[in-house]
């Protein structure tokens, strides 16, 4: 199986909006409830670059993929 970059980041987009949650769910205190808001906010920016990857795929150019043909 073939590990591409975009699989990859949008992955870490979904990962970083479940461990948001988690985080803010059992936070204590006012400065982990912002903690948790703020590794919310990596979200978009995984997605972006994801859809950015994929975009470079689909015309065939390097994306570091993480195998040997790539």
């Amino acid at each position: 199986m073939k590990l591409k970059m975009s699989d990859i980041l949008i992955v870490l987009g979904y990962a970083s909006i479940a461990y948001s949650a988690y985080r803010y769910a059992t936070a204590s205190d006012g400065d982990s409830k912002r903690d948790a808001l703020f590794v919310g906010h990596w979200a978009p920016t995984f997605f972006i670059l994801g859809v950015g990857a994929e975009n470079r795929e689909y015309r065939k150019q390097n994306t570091l993929a993480l195998d040997a043909d790539a």
